[in-house]
């Protein structure tokens, strides 16, 4: 029987926490043949979390859930639940604020199976629709999450060909295509991604200030065991709150930019790599849509330019005091 591992680091997430497991359940039931087993690591919560997390192990048992603890930090979480997980075993790491769709564990464990020499798939994150009446937020939500609603709207700003040759001969069909894979980014998104083995994870020195596993791991793992060994499947889903405001876009965001300044500073082997990493997006997708989805584009373009320059003469460059929840 297929033992699979995932972990999921809490950090004051009371309100979602139950959403996360919810999906899970409906996403692992797909899966043939396969003893499941959950980390939850509460790390510096503040609020109910562990309450809630306590409640879903009873509720959820068959998920064979286990509660942990860490300190402060998403790193320092994952570090904690990894030490539990034995080697050779597909490990998957989810953020608790996040749904995933009910394909997607299928999807990527296939996606294991089929190519032997991946060693770590991402989830190609979505922004749910804002339900709300509040006309000013779902502008904002049609601006801010674009680009997670057009999956080939962004492309690598180099030639990324020789990262992807996995699109040459098994292209995907959903949500991307051989054109816009063979350009596509390098690196997966922290929001759901699996590891072959717990072997293939790294933690950076604290000292580096880094705090956002995207942000390092995919270098590590392009530096250390080479290029294509990691693959997006644009077609496993995974379901984010979206952003219905300028303050908490920026917040998120400015993380991700000193995250990647720091990670550009600290570690200057990765110097290629981050090169390589640099996305922009494709004029040639974007003209091709409707007025109203190229204004969207236009006004998240314009929206982007200005976190720079603000990002630039900010005062706190520091992501972890950056990266804090209200």
């Amino acid at each position: 029987m297929r033992e699979i591992y995932i972990c999921l680091p809490v950090h004051n997430e009371e309100k979602y926490l139950e959403k996360c497991l919810i999906s899970i359940v409906s996403s692992v039931k797909l899966i043939p043949d396969c003893q499941i087993k959950i980390f939850i690591c509460l790390n510096d919560c503040h609020d109910g979390s562990e309450d809630v997390a306590n409640m879903c192990k009873q509720k959820y048992f068959k998920l064979n859930i286990e509660v942990l603890r860490s300190k402060k930090g998403k790193l320092n979480a994952q570090e904690k639940m990894l030490s539990e997980i034995p080697s050779s075993k597909i490990v998957f790491f989810i953020d608790a604020d996040t749904e995933v769709h009910k394909n997607s564990f299928q999807i990527i464990i296939k996606e294991f199976e089929r190519h032997k020499e991946l060693v770590a798939i991402g989830a190609f994150p979505v922004a749910k629709k804002y339900r709300g009446y509040n006309p000013w937020r779902r502008l904002l939500d049609n601006i801010l999450n674009i680009r997670s609603r057009h999956p080939e709207s962004e492309i690598s700003k180099l030639e990324v060909f020789d990262y992807h040759k996995l699109a040459e001969i098994d292209s995907q069909k959903i949500n991307t295509s051989k054109y816009h894979e063979l350009r596509s980014k390098i690196f997966f998104h922290g929001r759901m991604f699996a590891l072959r083995s717990k072997e293939y994870w790294n933690k950076p020195s604290e000292k580096k200030k880094i705090v956002g596993d995207d942000s390092y791991l995919p270098d590590y793992i392009i530096y250390n065991f080479g290029k294509n060994k990691i693959r997006i499947r644009y077609d496993a889903i995974i379901y984010f709150n979206p952003f219905t405001s300028l303050r908490e876009h920026y917040r998120s965001y400015k993380r991700v930019y000193f995250d990647l300044k720091n990670l550009r500073e600290n570690y200057p082997k990765f110097k290629e790599i981050r090169e390589h990493s640099e996305l922009i997006l494709d004029k040639r997708y974007i003209n091709g849509q409707n007025v109203l989805t190229r204004f969207y584009f236009f006004c998240f373009n314009l929206v982007r330019k200005v976190e720079r320059l603000l990002f630039k003469i900010s005062l706190n460059k520091d992501p972890q005091k950056i990266w804090k929840k209200d």
